[in-house]
């Protein structure tokens, strides 16, 4: 084995052996574990900082292990933004007044990060960010894309979309784009679709191109009806857990464990109805008597 083959496996061999006992090895045990001098540990810790990784002593045991740098913990502090961080915020937008327009697009903005938080995990992950990249790329060329493998929730297959996608949003996790066989705008979640296929035609429906506000819960439609319900602390739990957005759209009622619901949503309340259905012994429709009308004639449609 050459001399740079032999200096990469020790350099692996000791990032593994702090990475599996952090703080377990002094400079000395390393060495014996490699066969060389303690000094040549030393350079490896070198190469690790320049690197970018952050080796420190245990001034007690002198052993060693990686540690995160300042800067990575400051992010992830300031990423922790919990229930408590955003019901504060909520309540101090809230203080504002009615008389301050942009008052519910903040709030919205301000559960977007919490819900972005709490799956950022799931969007910063390799594949994901690459479809991004694609439907910003196609965006800017004004090219046409090919949704691989989507998995559609409303007619339960999983199919290839041709489509010009026009608005990609990351953070609600929708992609509003035109439909070219099916003539029509639709939107799409990025999270079900498998692959972005990236192709040389250009849009040929840009005239057509409209974005549509999106519910809490992510379903674009441009027929909204504004909704009421009373929730009890169980079904108010239960709609923020499932639907985060929501929370922004929540405030306590006069009576105490009651909470007030009220904000627009799609006309035809893809996923109200099915919370509704599924927490009706906690929740009350006050407003529109046409939500009242549709769960009624979807629990008479109810087979078991």
């Amino acid at each position: 084995m050459d001399k740079d083959q032999t200096t990469k496996v020790r350099l692996l061999s000791v990032q593994r052996a702090l990475l599996e006992r952090p703080f377990g090895y002094t400079k000395r045990q390393l060495a014996d574990r490699c066969g060389v001098h303690p000094d040549t540990i030393k350079t490896d810790f070198d190469a690790f900082r320049t690197a970018g990784f952050e080796v420190e002593c245990d001034p007690k045991s002198y052993c060693y292990g990686f540690i995160a740098d300042k800067p990575y913990r400051e992010l992830e502090d300031l990423l922790h933004f919990t229930d408590k961080d955003q019901s504060l915020l909520l309540q101090a937008i809230e203080k504002l007044g009615s008389q301050y327009p942009g008052i519910e697009k903040l709030k919205r903005k301000i559960v977007s990060i919490y819900d972005y938080a709490r799956l950022g995990n799931a969007y910063l992950r390799k594949p994901y960010l690459s479809k991004i990249d694609l439907l910003e790329q196609a965006k800017r060329e004004q090219r046409q894309v090919i949704l691989l493998d989507y998995h559609s929730s409303n007619s339960n297959t999983v199919s290839d979309r041709r489509v010009e996608p026009f608005d990609p949003n990351p953070a609600d996790d929708i992609l509003q784009a035109f439909d070219v066989d099916k003539g029509e705008l639709r939107h799409f979640r990025i999270s079900r679709i498998t692959r972005i296929q990236l192709t040389a035609d250009e849009w040929v429906y840009k005239t057509r191109h409209r974005v549509i506000p999106a519910d809490p819960f992510r379903i674009v439609d441009d027929k909204q009806l504004t909704v009421h319900l009373r929730l009890r602390v169980g079904a108010r739990n239960e709609l923020v857990e499932r639907f985060p957005l929501t929370q922004a759209y929540i405030q306590p009622a006069a009576e105490e464990g009651m909470f007030d619901f009220q904000c627009k949503v799609n006309h035809k309340f893809y996923g109200l109805s099915n919370f509704i259905l599924g927490f009706y012994q906690t929740v009350e429709v006050v407003h529109p008597e046409s939500l009242l009308e549709h769960l009624n004639a979807q629990a008479r449609n109810m087979k078991f």
